[in-house]
C-alpha cells in the first residue's frame, strides 16, 4: 500500500491553519469593529477631521480638492483622509461608526502588511502570532477606534513595506517589480494621508537594514528610488495648491516642514525621550518580551566581534526603535507618532512566538486574552467619561440636549469643531484663534462660525433664533457674563461633565 502519512499530515496541518486563521480573522474584525460608535467624537482631533469631511460633502460650496474646516481653508494635511471619511459618511450615514471607519480600514491594511511580512520571512505560525500581537497592542487598538490619519498612514506604510520587501526574499522577475510598484503606490497614498510623516517609517527601515547588514532586503527596498516615486506621486496636490495660492509655499515649507522639526506653531513640545516613554506604556502588553529575548541572547551577543553584533540584531526591532528616535529629534511631539513602530515590533515578536500552539493555555494566549479583556473594559468605561475629559470632551451629549431644548444656534467659548457634526451649521465660536491660513480660497467665509467677543452681544440681539450657550470655561469672561445674566432670566444652567449649558434666547 502507498505511504499516506505525509499527505495526511500535510492535510491535517492545512486544516489546522485554516481553523487558526478563521478564528483570528473573526477576532480582528470583532476587536476593531466593536465600539467604533460607542461614544461621541472626541475633541479637538476627531471633531476636526469629521468637520472637514462634512465640508467635503457640501458639493458646490467648496472645491473638492481644498480641505476646509468650518468654512475656512485648512492645509495642514493632504486631503485623502477627508475624502475617505466623507465617502464613509456618505455611504453609511452621519454617525461615529462611519466617521471612524477609515481608521478601521487602516488597521486592516496594517495587519495585512504585518501578516505578509512575517509570513514571507518566518512562516505561517509567525505571521499568525504577529497579527495577534499587533491587533492586541494597546496603542494600535486605540487608534483603530479613533478618527485620525495616523492609522490610515500606518496601514499604507506597513502594507507598502511588506510589498516592496517581498522581492528581497527570493522573488525575482516581473512579479517582484509588480509587488514593488504596488508597495510604492501604497507608500504614496500614505504621503497623501499625512505628507512627510510617511517618510519616517521609510527612513527607520532603511537605517535598520543598513545597521543589520540586510543587503538583500535593502536591495529590494531601493529606498532612494522609492523616495523619488513617493515625492513624484505625492507632490501634484501641493504643486496645484501653490499654483493657486502662492502664499502656501511658505506655509508648506516653513510651518509644516521646518516648523515641525524645529518648533511647531501649535506647540506639541516634549522632552527628548518623550516617544520612548509613550512606547513603554502604549506598546504594552508585548514589548517586555523583547527584554526577555535580549536577556537570553546577551551572552552570545557579547561574545561576538563588534562588527558582527549589529548583524545579529533583528532589523524589525531596530526599525521600531528608529521610528522613536527619529521622532525624538523632531520638535513636534504627539502620542500618535509612535504608532508605526508597533507593527514592526509585532513582526519580530511573531517569529519569537512561532513555536507556541494556539489555542492553548500557554502564556502568549493568556496575555492576548487579558489584553482583549482590558480593551473591552476600556470600551465600556469611555462612554461614561466622554463629557468629562476637559479639552478632549465630546460635544455629542451637550449638542443633543441643546437641540432637544429647541436650540437653533449654538454658541461655544472655545473652538470645538465636532459641534457642527452634531449641532449643524449654525454654530458660533467666540474669540477662537484665527484659522485662516491663506486668502482667496473659494467658498472661504470665517464670519459664518467665528465671532469676536466684542461682536457676539449684537449678533445675539439681532437674531430671532433660539440660542444656547455651551460654556466650557469655569471662569466666564465678560461677554459670557452678559449672556449668562440674560439666560438666568429663563432657567438655571444644565451641568454636564465639563460643560454648562445656558438657554440665552
Amino acid at each position: 500500500m502507498p505511504d499516506l502519512k505525509f499527505p495526511i499530515s500535510r492535510s491535517v496541518h492545512s486544516l489546522q491553519a485554516i481553523h487558526r486563521w478563521s478564528i483570528l480573522v473573526f477576532l480582528v474584525l470583532l476587536l476593531n469593529l466593536v465600539g467604533l460608535g460607542s461614544h461621541g467624537l472626541l475633541e479637538p482631533d476627531e471633531g476636526r477631521y469629521a468637520n472637514m469631511a462634512l465640508e467635503f460633502l457640501e458639493f458646490g460650496e467648496h472645491p473638492w480638492n481644498v480641505p476646509t474646516l468650518s468654512d475656512v481653508g485648512h492645509f495642514d494635511k493632504p486631503p485623502l483622509i477627508y475624502w475617505i471619511t466623507g465617502g464613509c459618511l456618505r455611504l453609511f450615514g452621519l454617525n461615529e461608526t462611519a466617521a471612524r471607519f477609515p481608521s478601521f480600514l487602516g488597521s486592516l491594511l496594517a495587519l495585512l502588511g504585518v501578516g505578509l511580512l512575517a509570513f514571507r520571512q518566518y512562516g505561517e505560525k509567525a505571521a499568525f502570532w504577529a497579527v495577534i500581537i499587533c491587533a492586541t497592542s494597546f496603542q494600535f487598538w486605540a487608534l483603530a477606534h479613533l478618527l485620525s490619519p495616523d492609522m490610515l498612514l500606518c496601514g499604507f506604510c506597513i502594507l507598502g513595506a511588506s510589498l516592496v520587501l517581498w522581492g528581497g526574499l527570493g522573488n525575482t522577475g516581473r512579479n517582484h517589480w509588480f509587488l514593488w510598484s504596488l508597495g510604492a503606490v501604497c507608500w504614496s497614498l500614505a504621503w497623501w494621508t499625512k505628507a512627510t510623516s510617511a517618510l519616517v517609517p521609510l527612513g527607520a527601515i532603511t537605517i535598520a537594514l543598513l545597521l543589520t547588514g540586510r543587503k538583500d532586503l535593502l536591495a529590494s527596498l531601493r529606498p532612494i528610488r522609492l523616495l523619488l516615486v513617493i515625492l513624484v506621486l505625492g507632490s501634484p496636490w501641493y504643486i496645484f495648491m501653490i499654483i493657486q495660492h502662492h502664499d502656501l509655499f511658505d506655509f508648506f515649507v516653513g510651518r509644516e516642514l521646518v516648523g515641525r522639526v524645529l518648533g511647531h506653531v501649535d506647540g506639541r513640545r516634549g522632552f527628548f525621550g518623550f516617544h520612548f516613554v509613550v512606547a513603554l506604556g502604549f506598546w504594552l502588553p508585548w514589548w517586555p518580551l523583547l527584554i526577555w529575548r535580549a536577556w537570553r541572547a546577551k551572552l552570545a551577543w557579547l561574545d561576538s566581534p563588534w562588527k558582527d553584533r549589529f548583524r545579529q540584531l533583528p532589523w524589525e526591532v531596530v526599525a521600531a526603535i528608529a521610528v522613536l528616535l527619529i521622532f525624538s529629534f523632531i520638535s513636534s511631539k504627539l502620542i500618535t507618532y509612535t504608532l508605526a513602530g508597533v507593527p514592526l515590533m509585532a513582526v519580530y515578536l511573531g517569529y519569537a512566538l512561532k513555536s507556541y500552539r494556539f489555542p492553548t493555555w500557554e502564556w502568549p494566549t493568556v496575555v492576548a486574552g487579558v489584553s482583549i479583556a482590558i480593551l473591552g473594559i476600556t470600551l465600556f468605561i469611555i462612554p461614561s467619561l466622554e463629557s468629562k475629559l476637559g479639552r478632549n470632551s465630546s460635544t455629542k451629549r451637550v449638542a443633543m440636549i441643546a437641540k432637544a431644548g429647541g436650540a437653533d444656534v449654538l454658541i461655544c467659548d472655545a473652538f470645538r469643531p465636532g459641534l457642527e457634526f452634531y449641532g449643524g451649521e449654525l454654530v458660533w465660536y467666540v474669540d477662537a484663534p484665527d484659522l485662516k491660513q491663506v486668502e482667496g480660497v473659494s467658498g472661504q467665509n470665517p464670519a459664518i462660525h467665528f465671532v469676536g467677543k466684542d461682536q457676539i452681544s449684537e449678533r445675539v440681539r439681532n437674531n430671532d433664533c433660539r440660542i444656547w450657550l455651551i460654556q466650557t470655561r469655569r471662569a466666564p469672561e465678560n461677554w459670557e457674563q452678559d449672556l449668562i445674566a440674560q439666560a438666568r432670566k429663563l432657567h438655571e444652567p444644565i451641568e454636564l461633565g465639563s460643560f454648562s449649558l445656558w438657554q440665552v434666547k
